[in-house]
């Protein structure tokens, strides 16, 4: 279907190189467009029998043959094989034939790229709509989804992961700098970017990527994480030369639609949780502590209380710096007292002092090693 508004556009922009006057007609023989104002609106008799008949040309050479046609060459307008309107230039056929085989190819020319820009907006509008689906419902509609999917030749069973990218502030384009669209051509082009990815500019400051993996029985997930890193080398270089401070948040590994919600979380919780992050950021190094704040207060609270109001401001600080690194070191008692700036039987000897306060020994027992994990949980977010 040929927009009135589209053929005007087309009139105005031809006839500055022809002194011949064109009409412009729609699937139903009425001129939408013309040289002469006046006969806009107005019934093409010839354009309608193109658009209902066999023959896609008609030459008109006596103005006797229809009321109100003048001589000239009338085409049809196509389009994927289809009758969009018709095309009329006023004039001796014998001289306007190539201006008429001009206008037309120019027509059409106009109408495949009116198409193919709507496509593109549709597309856009699609994958916006899908990026919301995906990451702001967390109930949606599966049939929908795929449907969206399917629109986007976007495969579901392939193994996918978040990575969310959160440039500096101001990164946008509002100091000079490169904006984030120009940050995410970069993204796109690392090595590795697939057809399967879908990437999206969440705004001025965060990029959002669905990266497929490869995932087989003979690939590790160490390899999977390896891919992630060369991936991204490209645009942490881009984002360094550019003077921009960039952090990616990498979720967790999904195949279903339905779960990709979650995965964006994590996302989210790495970059609201996660304090003094390297550039690459996995949420599967984090997840002990995302399970902690899962726990609530209050439960936490029913249980060590008590060993609060047992312990003083100093008992609690130091039993709370030593357990975490204990914990952050596997129990190594050398690394952590590092960690600690601390010798060694500094370390020790608070360590045992933490033993005959609590009754435990969470270097020999795993049991009690659980439970000083629960409690440096509680001690810390009671500081918080």
């Amino acid at each position: 279907m040929i927009e009135p508004e589209m053929a005007r556009r087309f009139i105005e922009q031809v006839t500055q190189y022809t002194e011949y006057n064109i009409n412009i007609m729609d699937q139903r023989g009425v001129i939408i467009a013309s040289r002469d104002p006046a006969r806009v609106g107005t019934y093409h008799e010839v354009a309608d029998r193109i658009i209902h008949g066999t023959k896609d040309v008609l030459v008109i050479r006596d103005d006797k043959m229809f009321p109100g046609v003048l001589p000239g060459i009338n085409m049809a307008i196509m389009l994927d094989g289809r009758k969009e309107g018709v095309v009329g230039v006023t004039g001796d056929p014998d001289r306007i034939r190539d201006v008429a085989m001009i206008t037309r190819m120019a027509m059409e020319a106009m109408l495949r790229y009116e198409k193919q820009q709507e496509e593109i907006r549709l597309r856009r509008n699609r994958k916006e709509h899908f990026l919301g689906l995906l990451t702001q419902v967390e109930f949606a509609s599966p049939s929908e989804i795929r449907g969206i999917a399917r629109q986007l030749d976007l495969q579901e069973s392939l193994a996918r992961v978040p990575v969310l990218c959160r440039l500096k502030a101001g990164a946008g384009g509002k100091a000079g700098g490169p904006s984030a669209e120009e940050a995410l051509e970069a993204l796109r082009r690392g090595r590795g970017h697939w057809a399967q990815d879908f990437s999206y500019v969440m705004d001025e400051t965060h990029l959002l990527v669905f990266k497929t993996i490869k995932t087989d029985k003979r690939r590790s997930f160490m390899e999977c994480r390896e891919e992630i890193r060369d991936y991204l080398e490209y645009i942490l270089s881009w984002t360094e030369q550019k003077g921009i401070d960039a952090v990616f948040y990498v979720g967790t590994l999904q195949d279903s639609f339905s779960q990709y919600y979650y995965a964006y979380r994590h996302c989210r919780w790495l970059e609201s949780h996660v304090d003094r992050p390297e550039k690459i950021v996995f949420f599967r190094d984090h997840i002990r502590e995302y399970f902690r704040i899962l726990v609530p207060r209050q439960e936490l609270q029913r249980i060590f209380h008590i060993y609060e109001d047992m312990l003083g401001e100093s008992d609690r600080k130091q039993l709370a710096e030593i357990a975490g690194a204990l914990e952050d070191t596997n129990y190594n008692l050398t690394e952590a007292s590092a960690r600690l700036f601390l010798h060694k039987n500094t370390l020790v000897y608070r360590y045992n002092r933490m033993k005959d306060i609590l009754g435990i020994d969470p270097m020999t027992s795993p049991e009690d090693r659980k439970f000083v994990e629960l409690l440096y949980n509680y001690l810390i977010r009671q500081r918080q």
